[in-house]
């Protein structure tokens, strides 16, 4: 990813501050969810002035779900460890002045005890924290305390609103769970047609600033080889004449929070070719068997 031009959603932060590492020559990160990009800002923050330890504690201290983590990250037990509100205090002046201002109300008399950050974890986030791969190691974490170091804009803005407005082209678009977010919403909410027409919406202005060869990147809360995975593929399969090849990416999750479980999930690739198809139909939609499989115990 060096020198390539990323557009990405922020959700918490860890995602585009690890594509910074790689020293793109642009990142953009961008989210519906104004909070989520001032947590991505204080998470930048965080990377770049806490050691692991300090990083574990700010982020996750009191949430019962993380006990797990700290078999990995011990706390230090030869001097008093540093409250929340003392490490927040090395991060504030790195915050724009709106997260400044959330924050500052967020670490209140009471964040020493209460987790502030707990409101950002989902249920189905709460068995994978231990598995957060940027602290499982003091080698991993330094990989995203460098690329903290590196400034990128956070747009609060809809994903759509951005494809459609910006001049800018991209070698590698990244939308996390968009698609499967908005086939529930508009499915749920006005029907498959719905759903359809913003899917071919959202195509046309992904397809206008994504480069020739370029990746668009969609993480799938499913596993491969299910019929409603299929199902969801073809449902999600851009026109023939966009010319797009796909690949899918296995993931595994095993948490140690529930042991015996395992979790499968697919990052779904697809590459716009050079020249657009001009043969009918689309390409298959099958696991490439040279791509690695990411597996998280």
């Amino acid at each position: 990813m060096f020198g390539r031009k990323i557009l990405c959603v922020a959700g918490s932060g860890d995602i585009p501050i690890y594509f910074s590492f790689h020293e793109p020559e642009l990142l953009v990160a961008v989210d519906v969810s104004v909070k989520a990009c001032w947590l991505t800002e204080i998470k930048r923050a965080a990377y770049r002035r806490l050691n692991r330890q300090e990083f574990c504690h700010f982020f996750f201290h009191g949430i019962a779900e993380a006990k797990a983590l700290w078999a990995k990250v011990p706390t230090p037990r030869s001097s008093p460890f540093p409250q929340r509100t003392a490490l927040y205090g090395r991060l504030r002046d790195d915050l724009s002045a709106e997260a400044r201002r959330f924050f500052d109300a967020a670490m209140d008399a009471q964040a020493d005890e209460s987790n502030p950050f707990s409101t950002y974890v989902r249920p189905t986030d709460t068995p994978h924290i231990s598995l957060l791969p940027s602290v499982q190691s003091d080698d991993a974490y330094r990989l995203w305390s460098h690329g903290a170091r590196r400034h990128f804009p956070t747009i609060p803005s809809r994903l759509e609103d951005v494809l459609s407005t910006t001049e800018q082209t991209f070698h590698f678009i990244y939308t996390s769970n968009i698609v499967e977010y908005l086939r529930t919403q508009r499915v749920l909410g006005s029907g498959f047609r719905a759903f359809r027409k913003t899917l071919g919406e959202l195509w046309h202005a992904l397809d206008r600033v994504l480069l020739p060869e370029g990746f668009l990147g969609i993480y799938v809360f499913q596993g491969c080889g299910t019929k409603p995975f299929e199902r969801f593929l073809k449902e999600i399969a851009p026109a023939p004449h966009l010319g797009y090849k796909s690949i899918l990416v296995p993931i595994v999750l095993r948490p140690s929070t529930i042991p015996g479980t395992l979790w499968r999930h697919v990052l779904l690739l697809f590459q716009k070719e050079r020249k657009a198809w001009t043969r009918k139909g689309v390409a298959p939609l099958v696991a490439d068997p040279t791509a690695d499989v990411l597996e998280k115990r």
